[in-house]
């Protein structure tokens, strides 16, 4: 049996982030009725200024891999874990600033 296929999106800039903490704060200002989580809707929004094709095909696998309790929104403790599958599947690349 072959390995599974991964087929990330094809892009040639994709958006970057010096730091987690910056990539997080990019996130939270996408929250554009102020209630602390991220609904489909304003996924959809992320995914759509990440460049990426499909976006609300995008953030509907998002929230079926990143909620955890199932409320249909990305809480506050599960942007970690959505964070965790945009990198995975490269739709943001952070970069490590260097140290002097």
């Amino acid at each position: 049996m072959g390995r599974p296929v991964v087929r990330l999106p094809r892009r040639k800039n994709p958006p970057l982030a010096d730091t987690i903490a910056n990539l997080k704060e990019f996130f939270r200002r996408c929250d554009a009725n102020g209630d602390g989580r991220l609904n489909w809707a304003e996924l959809k929004n992320v995914f759509q200024r990440l460049g990426v094709s499909a976006s609300g095909w995008r953030a509907i696998l998002a929230l079926l891999h990143a909620d955890e309790n199932r409320d249909g929104c990305i809480s506050e403790h599960e942007l970690d874990v959505l964070l965790e599958y945009c990198l995975e599947h490269g739709y943001i690349v952070v970069v490590a600033r260097k140290l002097c």
